[in-house]
Protein backbone atom coordinates (compact mmCIF):
# COMPACT_ATOMS: atom_id res chain seq x y z
CA UNK A 1 0.00 0.00 0.00
CA UNK A 2 1.35 3.48 -0.69
CA UNK A 3 2.28 5.33 1.95
CA UNK A 4 -0.05 7.87 3.31
CA UNK A 5 1.57 10.58 4.32
CA UNK A 6 3.58 10.88 0.81
CA UNK A 7 3.02 13.45 -1.58
CA UNK A 8 1.39 12.74 -4.49
CA UNK A 9 2.35 15.57 -6.69
CA UNK A 10 3.15 13.95 -9.72
CA UNK A 11 6.33 16.45 -10.06
CA UNK A 12 7.52 16.59 -6.89
CA UNK A 13 6.76 13.72 -5.03
CA UNK A 14 10.12 13.59 -2.51
CA UNK A 15 9.21 14.78 1.11
CA UNK A 16 7.30 13.03 3.47
CA UNK A 17 6.11 14.64 6.64
CA UNK A 18 4.03 13.06 9.44
CA UNK A 19 0.68 14.51 10.08
CA UNK A 20 0.96 15.89 12.66
CA UNK A 21 3.91 18.45 11.95
CA UNK A 22 2.69 18.72 8.72
CA UNK A 23 -0.68 20.49 9.94
CA UNK A 24 1.53 22.70 11.91
CA UNK A 25 4.05 23.42 8.72
CA UNK A 26 1.00 24.01 6.53
CA UNK A 27 -0.39 26.91 8.46
CA UNK A 28 2.96 28.72 9.26
CA UNK A 29 4.21 27.81 5.35
CA UNK A 30 0.16 29.81 4.69
CA UNK A 31 0.77 32.83 6.86
CA UNK A 32 4.79 33.06 5.82
CA UNK A 33 4.16 32.93 1.85
CA UNK A 34 0.73 34.96 1.52
CA UNK A 35 2.72 37.91 3.55
CA UNK A 36 5.59 37.68 1.47
CA UNK A 37 4.43 37.03 -2.00
CA UNK A 38 5.33 40.35 -4.11
CA UNK A 39 2.61 40.08 -6.47
CA UNK A 40 -0.38 38.01 -7.67
CA UNK A 41 -0.07 36.71 -11.60
CA UNK A 42 -2.05 38.13 -14.15
CA UNK A 43 -3.34 36.10 -16.47
CA UNK A 44 -5.67 37.34 -19.07
CA UNK A 45 -4.79 39.28 -22.20
CA UNK A 46 -6.33 42.87 -24.06
CA UNK A 47 -8.23 42.41 -26.86
CA UNK A 48 -6.40 43.09 -30.11
CA UNK A 49 -9.06 44.21 -32.67
CA UNK A 50 -9.79 48.00 -32.83
CA UNK A 51 -13.75 47.56 -33.71
CA UNK A 52 -15.78 48.67 -31.58
CA UNK A 53 -17.45 45.44 -29.29
CA UNK A 54 -21.34 45.43 -30.17
CA UNK A 55 -23.72 42.78 -28.02
CA UNK A 56 -21.72 42.84 -24.65
CA UNK A 57 -24.72 43.71 -22.54
CA UNK A 58 -26.70 40.40 -24.34
CA UNK A 59 -23.56 38.05 -23.60
CA UNK A 60 -22.99 38.33 -19.94
CA UNK A 61 -24.75 35.67 -18.85
CA UNK A 62 -25.38 32.36 -20.59
CA UNK A 63 -27.89 32.42 -23.01
CA UNK A 64 -30.86 30.27 -22.91
CA UNK A 65 -30.03 28.05 -25.51
CA UNK A 66 -27.15 26.27 -27.51
CA UNK A 67 -28.88 23.40 -28.66
CA UNK A 68 -31.87 22.87 -30.48
CA UNK A 69 -35.48 20.83 -29.62
CA UNK A 70 -38.86 21.24 -27.90
CA UNK A 71 -37.41 21.26 -24.97
CA UNK A 72 -35.34 24.39 -22.70
CA UNK A 73 -32.82 22.46 -20.30
CA UNK A 74 -31.09 24.61 -18.11
CA UNK A 75 -28.86 22.48 -15.19
CA UNK A 76 -27.45 24.28 -12.34
CA UNK A 77 -24.68 22.52 -10.16
CA UNK A 78 -23.85 23.60 -6.46
CA UNK A 79 -20.86 24.50 -5.00
CA UNK A 80 -19.20 22.19 -2.21
CA UNK A 81 -16.06 20.85 -2.82
CA UNK A 82 -15.84 17.40 -4.45
CA UNK A 83 -19.31 16.98 -2.90
CA UNK A 84 -21.31 19.00 -5.61
CA UNK A 85 -18.71 17.60 -8.52
CA UNK A 86 -19.71 13.90 -7.33
CA UNK A 87 -23.29 14.91 -6.96
CA UNK A 88 -23.57 16.73 -10.18
CA UNK A 89 -21.67 14.02 -12.09
CA UNK A 90 -24.41 11.29 -10.93
CA UNK A 91 -27.17 13.24 -12.26
CA UNK A 92 -25.87 13.83 -15.75
CA UNK A 93 -25.16 10.09 -15.44
CA UNK A 94 -28.91 10.12 -14.92
CA UNK A 95 -29.50 12.38 -17.62
CA UNK A 96 -27.09 9.80 -20.63
CA UNK A 97 -29.11 6.79 -19.59
CA UNK A 98 -32.42 8.13 -19.49
CA UNK A 99 -34.04 7.90 -23.06
CA UNK A 100 -37.09 8.87 -24.94
CA UNK A 101 -37.95 7.84 -28.33
CA UNK A 102 -38.84 11.06 -31.22
CA UNK A 103 -38.81 11.29 -34.71
CA UNK A 104 -38.25 7.50 -34.69
CA UNK A 105 -35.04 7.40 -32.85
CA UNK A 106 -34.21 7.14 -28.99
CA UNK A 107 -32.51 10.17 -27.29
CA UNK A 108 -30.39 10.70 -25.00
CA UNK A 109 -32.33 13.55 -22.52
CA UNK A 110 -28.28 14.64 -21.77
CA UNK A 111 -28.06 15.44 -25.29
CA UNK A 112 -31.25 17.92 -24.81
CA UNK A 113 -29.77 20.45 -22.48
CA UNK A 114 -28.43 23.63 -23.21
CA UNK A 115 -27.03 25.28 -21.06
CA UNK A 116 -24.86 24.73 -17.59
CA UNK A 117 -24.71 27.44 -14.62
CA UNK A 118 -22.18 26.19 -12.08
CA UNK A 119 -19.94 27.63 -9.06
CA UNK A 120 -17.68 26.44 -7.12
CA UNK A 121 -16.91 22.17 -6.85
CA UNK A 122 -19.87 21.90 -9.55
CA UNK A 123 -18.01 24.06 -12.02
CA UNK A 124 -15.13 21.26 -12.37
CA UNK A 125 -18.01 19.08 -13.35
CA UNK A 126 -19.35 21.43 -15.29
CA UNK A 127 -15.94 22.44 -17.19
CA UNK A 128 -14.43 18.94 -17.33
CA UNK A 129 -18.33 17.96 -19.55
CA UNK A 130 -18.37 20.98 -21.25
CA UNK A 131 -14.99 20.32 -22.78
CA UNK A 132 -14.54 16.59 -23.25
CA UNK A 133 -18.57 15.57 -23.37
CA UNK A 134 -18.77 11.67 -23.17
CA UNK A 135 -15.02 11.42 -22.01
CA UNK A 136 -16.37 12.07 -18.34
CA UNK A 137 -17.96 9.02 -17.89
CA UNK A 138 -15.09 7.52 -18.57
CA UNK A 139 -12.24 8.88 -16.72
CA UNK A 140 -13.58 12.01 -14.48
CA UNK A 141 -13.73 9.70 -11.18
CA UNK A 142 -10.10 8.92 -11.87
CA UNK A 143 -8.68 11.97 -12.64
CA UNK A 144 -10.68 13.97 -10.30
CA UNK A 145 -13.74 12.71 -7.88
CA UNK A 146 -11.45 9.80 -6.81
CA UNK A 147 -8.18 11.28 -6.48
CA UNK A 148 -7.47 12.98 -3.05
CA UNK A 149 -6.92 16.75 -5.03
CA UNK A 150 -6.73 18.01 -1.64
CA UNK A 151 -3.61 16.22 -0.33
CA UNK A 152 -1.67 17.03 -3.79
CA UNK A 153 -2.01 20.76 -3.47
CA UNK A 154 -1.06 20.37 0.42
CA UNK A 155 1.81 18.36 -0.66
CA UNK A 156 2.79 20.84 -3.43
CA UNK A 157 3.33 23.44 -0.52
CA UNK A 158 6.43 21.94 0.77
CA UNK A 159 8.51 21.76 -1.86
CA UNK A 160 11.52 23.79 -1.78
CA UNK A 161 11.17 25.21 -5.28
CA UNK A 162 7.44 26.26 -4.55
CA UNK A 163 8.91 28.28 -1.63
CA UNK A 164 11.25 30.14 -3.94
CA UNK A 165 8.81 31.27 -6.70
CA UNK A 166 6.26 31.78 -4.29
CA UNK A 167 8.39 34.68 -2.46
CA UNK A 168 10.02 35.82 -5.44
CA UNK A 169 7.35 35.92 -8.00
CA UNK A 170 3.40 36.26 -8.63
CA UNK A 171 3.10 32.13 -8.06
CA UNK A 172 1.23 31.28 -4.77
CA UNK A 173 -0.80 28.46 -3.22
CA UNK A 174 -4.01 29.69 -5.71
CA UNK A 175 -1.21 29.13 -8.88
CA UNK A 176 0.11 25.74 -7.69
CA UNK A 177 -3.63 24.48 -8.11
CA UNK A 178 -4.14 26.52 -11.15
CA UNK A 179 -0.83 24.43 -12.54
CA UNK A 180 -2.49 21.11 -11.17
CA UNK A 181 -5.75 21.80 -12.33
CA UNK A 182 -4.85 23.07 -16.14
CA UNK A 183 -1.73 20.14 -16.43
CA UNK A 184 -3.79 17.10 -15.13
CA UNK A 185 -7.37 17.99 -15.17
CA UNK A 186 -8.10 20.37 -17.95
CA UNK A 187 -5.32 19.91 -20.36
CA UNK A 188 -4.77 23.38 -21.04
CA UNK A 189 -8.42 23.68 -22.22
CA UNK A 190 -9.15 27.31 -22.81
CA UNK A 191 -12.47 29.00 -23.43
CA UNK A 192 -11.94 28.90 -27.31
CA UNK A 193 -12.09 24.95 -26.62
CA UNK A 194 -14.83 25.27 -24.92
CA UNK A 195 -16.78 27.24 -27.32
CA UNK A 196 -15.49 25.00 -30.09
CA UNK A 197 -18.10 21.89 -28.21
CA UNK A 198 -21.10 20.54 -29.44
CA UNK A 199 -22.08 20.17 -25.86
CA UNK A 200 -24.31 22.72 -23.95
CA UNK A 201 -23.56 26.21 -22.95
CA UNK A 202 -21.06 26.54 -20.24
CA UNK A 203 -21.03 29.28 -17.43
CA UNK A 204 -18.87 29.21 -14.73
CA UNK A 205 -19.71 31.80 -12.00
CA UNK A 206 -17.51 33.89 -9.09
CA UNK A 207 -17.17 36.55 -7.05
CA UNK A 208 -16.02 40.15 -7.60
CA UNK A 209 -14.51 40.25 -3.89
CA UNK A 210 -14.55 44.54 -4.25
CA UNK A 211 -17.86 44.75 -5.32
CA UNK A 212 -19.10 40.94 -3.36
CA UNK A 213 -21.28 40.71 -6.65
CA UNK A 214 -21.58 37.47 -8.80
CA UNK A 215 -18.37 37.62 -11.68
CA UNK A 216 -18.88 35.40 -14.32
CA UNK A 217 -16.99 34.00 -17.03
CA UNK A 218 -18.40 34.54 -19.80
CA UNK A 219 -17.82 36.82 -23.60
CA UNK A 220 -19.62 39.85 -22.15
CA UNK A 221 -18.04 40.18 -18.73
CA UNK A 222 -14.29 39.76 -20.59
CA UNK A 223 -15.97 42.49 -23.02
CA UNK A 224 -16.29 45.25 -20.25
CA UNK A 225 -12.48 44.34 -19.11
CA UNK A 226 -11.42 45.27 -22.46
CA UNK A 227 -10.07 41.62 -22.66
CA UNK A 228 -9.80 38.48 -24.82
CA UNK A 229 -12.03 35.88 -23.61
CA UNK A 230 -11.02 32.59 -26.12
CA UNK A 231 -7.35 32.72 -24.99
CA UNK A 232 -8.27 32.30 -20.57
CA UNK A 233 -7.52 29.12 -19.49
CA UNK A 234 -10.52 26.86 -18.05
CA UNK A 235 -8.06 25.61 -15.08
CA UNK A 236 -7.79 30.07 -14.21
CA UNK A 237 -11.47 30.14 -13.83
CA UNK A 238 -12.30 26.44 -12.28
CA UNK A 239 -10.22 27.85 -9.71
CA UNK A 240 -11.34 31.40 -9.34
CA UNK A 241 -14.55 29.77 -8.82
CA UNK A 242 -13.34 27.58 -5.94
CA UNK A 243 -11.14 29.80 -4.83
CA UNK A 244 -11.84 29.67 -0.96
CA UNK A 245 -11.09 33.15 0.29
CA UNK A 246 -8.18 32.99 3.13
CA UNK A 247 -7.69 29.34 1.89
CA UNK A 248 -6.41 30.51 -1.79
CA UNK A 249 -5.40 33.81 -2.90
CA UNK A 250 -7.77 36.03 -5.42
CA UNK A 251 -7.29 34.99 -9.19
CA UNK A 252 -6.73 38.39 -10.52
CA UNK A 253 -7.32 39.99 -13.92
CA UNK A 254 -6.39 43.11 -15.15
CA UNK A 255 -9.16 45.79 -16.52
CA UNK A 256 -7.97 47.18 -19.47
CA UNK A 257 -8.58 50.32 -21.51
CA UNK A 258 -8.98 51.23 -25.12
CA UNK A 259 -11.43 49.37 -26.02
CA UNK A 260 -14.99 51.06 -27.21
CA UNK A 261 -18.43 49.04 -25.91
CA UNK A 262 -20.99 49.94 -27.42
CA UNK A 263 -24.35 50.74 -25.36
CA UNK A 264 -27.33 49.75 -26.86
CA UNK A 265 -30.44 51.56 -26.41
CA UNK A 266 -32.42 48.96 -24.47
CA UNK A 267 -29.80 48.97 -21.88
CA UNK A 268 -29.95 52.70 -21.56
CA UNK A 269 -33.53 52.46 -20.99
CA UNK A 270 -33.45 49.88 -18.40
CA UNK A 271 -30.37 51.75 -16.74
CA UNK A 272 -32.68 54.34 -16.52
CA UNK A 273 -35.82 52.28 -14.99
CA UNK A 274 -33.05 50.96 -12.81
CA UNK A 275 -34.32 53.09 -9.82
CA UNK A 276 -37.80 50.89 -9.78
CA UNK A 277 -35.87 47.58 -9.06
CA UNK A 278 -33.43 47.55 -5.81
CA UNK A 279 -31.49 44.37 -7.04
CA UNK A 280 -31.75 45.59 -10.75
CA UNK A 281 -29.95 48.93 -10.07
CA UNK A 282 -26.87 47.26 -7.96
CA UNK A 283 -25.99 45.12 -10.84
CA UNK A 284 -26.48 48.06 -13.09
CA UNK A 285 -23.79 49.50 -11.20
CA UNK A 286 -21.90 46.92 -10.73
CA UNK A 287 -22.00 46.46 -14.42
CA UNK A 288 -20.81 50.15 -15.11
CA UNK A 289 -18.05 50.08 -12.62
CA UNK A 290 -16.12 48.04 -14.76
CA UNK A 291 -15.76 51.52 -17.09
CA UNK A 292 -13.77 52.87 -14.66
CA UNK A 293 -10.25 51.81 -16.03
CA UNK A 294 -8.45 53.89 -13.14
CA UNK A 295 -10.16 53.06 -9.88
CA UNK A 296 -10.73 49.64 -10.66
CA UNK A 297 -7.71 48.34 -12.33
CA UNK A 298 -7.63 44.91 -11.27
CA UNK A 299 -10.46 42.86 -10.68
CA UNK A 300 -10.26 40.02 -7.58
CA UNK A 301 -11.95 37.16 -7.88
CA UNK A 302 -13.06 34.00 -5.41
CA UNK A 303 -15.13 31.97 -4.80
CA UNK A 304 -18.47 31.89 -6.50
CA UNK A 305 -20.36 29.97 -3.57
CA UNK A 306 -20.41 33.40 -1.77
CA UNK A 307 -22.56 35.52 -3.97
CA UNK A 308 -24.53 32.28 -5.35
CA UNK A 309 -23.70 29.18 -4.06
CA UNK A 310 -26.73 27.45 -6.35
CA UNK A 311 -25.44 28.46 -9.67
CA UNK A 312 -29.30 29.99 -10.06
CA UNK A 313 -28.74 33.56 -10.55
CA UNK A 314 -27.52 34.17 -13.41
CA UNK A 315 -30.61 32.55 -14.95
CA UNK A 316 -32.97 35.01 -12.97
CA UNK A 317 -30.66 38.08 -13.57
CA UNK A 318 -30.16 37.57 -17.48
CA UNK A 319 -33.93 37.85 -17.41
CA UNK A 320 -34.72 40.90 -15.38
CA UNK A 321 -31.15 43.05 -16.94
CA UNK A 322 -32.89 42.21 -20.55
CA UNK A 323 -36.30 43.21 -19.20
CA UNK A 324 -38.02 40.05 -19.56
CA UNK A 325 -37.95 36.57 -21.17
CA UNK A 326 -39.33 37.98 -24.84
CA UNK A 327 -35.21 39.55 -25.42
CA UNK A 328 -33.85 36.95 -23.11
CA UNK A 329 -35.14 34.53 -25.81
CA UNK A 330 -34.39 36.41 -28.77
CA UNK A 331 -32.51 34.39 -31.22
CA UNK A 332 -34.36 30.86 -30.37
CA UNK A 333 -36.81 29.35 -32.27
CA UNK A 334 -39.68 29.60 -29.32
CA UNK A 335 -42.22 27.96 -32.02
CA UNK A 336 -40.44 24.70 -31.29
CA UNK A 337 -39.81 25.20 -27.69
CA UNK A 338 -42.99 23.96 -25.56
CA UNK A 339 -40.66 22.76 -22.35
CA UNK A 340 -38.81 25.20 -19.94
CA UNK A 341 -36.96 22.64 -17.66
CA UNK A 342 -34.92 24.66 -14.73
CA UNK A 343 -32.53 21.48 -13.23
CA UNK A 344 -30.90 22.52 -9.68
CA UNK A 345 -28.26 20.32 -8.73
CA UNK A 346 -27.70 21.29 -4.87
CA UNK A 347 -25.06 19.90 -2.94
CA UNK A 348 -25.74 21.60 0.48
CA UNK A 349 -25.26 20.51 3.86
CA UNK A 350 -26.84 20.91 6.96
CA UNK A 351 -24.68 19.45 9.25
CA UNK A 352 -25.15 18.36 12.81
CA UNK A 353 -23.94 21.94 15.06
CA UNK A 354 -22.34 20.49 17.98
CA UNK A 355 -22.68 23.77 19.95
CA UNK A 356 -26.50 22.73 20.49
CA UNK A 357 -25.54 20.33 22.67
CA UNK A 358 -23.11 22.04 25.25
CA UNK A 359 -23.42 25.45 27.42
CA UNK A 360 -20.19 26.65 26.61
CA UNK A 361 -18.83 29.38 24.58
CA UNK A 362 -18.49 27.78 21.04
CA UNK A 363 -14.72 28.09 19.66
CA UNK A 364 -14.14 31.08 17.02
CA UNK A 365 -14.05 28.79 13.82
CA UNK A 366 -17.72 27.50 14.96
CA UNK A 367 -19.42 30.18 15.61
CA UNK A 368 -17.34 31.90 12.02
CA UNK A 369 -19.02 29.23 10.05
CA UNK A 370 -22.42 29.50 11.57
CA UNK A 371 -22.75 33.10 10.65
CA UNK A 372 -21.66 32.35 7.25
CA UNK A 373 -24.09 29.46 7.00
CA UNK A 374 -26.85 31.50 7.94
CA UNK A 375 -26.14 34.05 5.61
CA UNK A 376 -25.53 31.70 2.64
CA UNK A 377 -28.78 29.77 3.90
CA UNK A 378 -30.62 33.16 3.55
CA UNK A 379 -29.46 34.40 -0.06
CA UNK A 380 -30.25 30.85 -1.03
CA UNK A 381 -33.65 30.84 -0.22
CA UNK A 382 -34.02 34.31 -2.22
CA UNK A 383 -32.47 32.74 -4.85
CA UNK A 384 -34.93 30.03 -5.25
CA UNK A 385 -38.38 31.87 -4.92
CA UNK A 386 -37.07 34.24 -7.21
CA UNK A 387 -36.05 31.73 -10.05
CA UNK A 388 -39.06 29.50 -8.94
CA UNK A 389 -41.68 32.29 -9.51
CA UNK A 390 -39.77 33.72 -12.52
CA UNK A 391 -39.88 30.28 -14.22
CA UNK A 392 -43.50 30.08 -13.99
CA UNK A 393 -43.71 33.83 -14.91
CA UNK A 394 -41.10 33.38 -18.20
CA UNK A 395 -43.68 30.09 -19.10
CA UNK A 396 -46.92 32.14 -19.22
CA UNK A 397 -44.96 34.70 -21.19
CA UNK A 398 -43.96 32.50 -23.61
CA UNK A 399 -47.17 30.70 -24.29
CA UNK A 400 -49.42 31.33 -26.85
CA UNK A 401 -53.06 30.37 -27.80
CA UNK A 402 -51.50 27.11 -29.72
CA UNK A 403 -48.62 26.24 -27.62
CA UNK A 404 -48.72 26.67 -23.96
CA UNK A 405 -45.73 26.70 -22.68
CA UNK A 406 -44.99 23.95 -19.53
CA UNK A 407 -42.46 24.76 -16.99
CA UNK A 408 -40.21 22.48 -14.43
CA UNK A 409 -38.20 22.92 -11.59
CA UNK A 410 -36.26 20.24 -10.20
CA UNK A 411 -34.21 19.87 -7.53
CA UNK A 412 -31.99 17.35 -6.25
CA UNK A 413 -30.19 17.68 -3.16
CA UNK A 414 -29.86 15.60 -0.22
CA UNK A 415 -33.13 16.49 1.99
CA UNK A 416 -34.74 14.72 0.11
CA UNK A 417 -33.47 11.67 1.07
CA UNK A 418 -35.78 9.63 2.78
CA UNK A 419 -33.70 7.23 4.83
CA UNK A 420 -32.40 9.73 7.81
CA UNK A 421 -29.09 8.02 8.75
CA UNK A 422 -28.10 8.40 5.03
CA UNK A 423 -29.09 12.38 4.97
CA UNK A 424 -27.33 12.84 8.03
CA UNK A 425 -24.34 11.09 6.90
CA UNK A 426 -24.27 12.67 3.37
CA UNK A 427 -24.93 16.41 5.36
CA UNK A 428 -22.42 15.68 7.35
CA UNK A 429 -19.61 15.38 4.09
CA UNK A 430 -16.82 17.96 4.23
CA UNK A 431 -16.28 20.65 2.01
CA UNK A 432 -13.16 19.68 0.60
CA UNK A 433 -11.38 18.24 -2.48
CA UNK A 434 -10.78 14.98 -1.08
CA UNK A 435 -13.71 12.23 -0.14
CA UNK A 436 -13.02 7.97 -0.46
CA UNK A 437 -14.37 6.60 -3.19
CA UNK A 438 -16.77 4.44 -1.54
CA UNK A 439 -18.45 8.06 -0.88
CA UNK A 440 -18.13 8.95 -4.29
CA UNK A 441 -19.62 5.82 -5.42
CA UNK A 442 -22.64 6.55 -2.25
CA UNK A 443 -22.93 10.06 -3.52
CA UNK A 444 -22.82 8.99 -7.40
CA UNK A 445 -25.86 6.56 -6.98
CA UNK A 446 -27.80 8.75 -5.01
CA UNK A 447 -28.17 11.74 -7.02
CA UNK A 448 -29.40 9.35 -9.37
CA UNK A 449 -31.80 7.76 -7.66
CA UNK A 450 -32.73 10.89 -6.27
CA UNK A 451 -33.93 12.56 -9.77
CA UNK A 452 -34.86 9.19 -11.03
CA UNK A 453 -37.26 9.11 -8.13
CA UNK A 454 -37.71 12.93 -8.22
CA UNK A 455 -42.10 13.65 -8.66
CA UNK A 456 -41.83 16.36 -10.95
CA UNK A 457 -38.67 15.01 -13.20
CA UNK A 458 -41.34 11.72 -13.52
CA UNK A 459 -43.76 14.42 -14.73
CA UNK A 460 -41.48 15.58 -17.37
CA UNK A 461 -40.14 12.15 -18.09
CA UNK A 462 -44.21 11.09 -18.62
CA UNK A 463 -44.79 13.87 -20.73
CA UNK A 464 -41.71 13.41 -23.21
CA UNK A 465 -42.48 9.71 -23.58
Amino acid sequence: MENENRCPYPDDCSIVCPPALRTILIMLLLFTLNGCAFYSRVDNEPVVSGEPIEGWAEKLDMPLSKNSGDMLILLNFSGGGTRAATFAYGVLKELRDTRYGRGGRTRRLLDEVDSISSVSGGSFTSAYYGLFGDRIFEDFEKVFLKNNIQKILINGLFNPLNWWKMLTTGFDRTELAIDYYNNYIFKGGTFADLKAGSGPYIQINATDLSLGRRFSFTQGYFDLLCSDYDSFPIARAVAASSAVPVAFAPVVLENYDGCELQVPDWYIDIRKDGGKDIRLAEMIAAIDSYSDKKERKYIHIVDGGITDNLGLRALYDRIALLGGSDRATRGLEIGRIDKVVVLLVNAQTKPENPMDLLAEEPPVAEVLNAVSDAQLQRYNTESLILVKNGLKEWAAALSTPERQMQSYFIQVDFESIHDSKKRQLFNNIATSFALPGDEVDSLVETARQLLRNNPEFRRLIDNIR
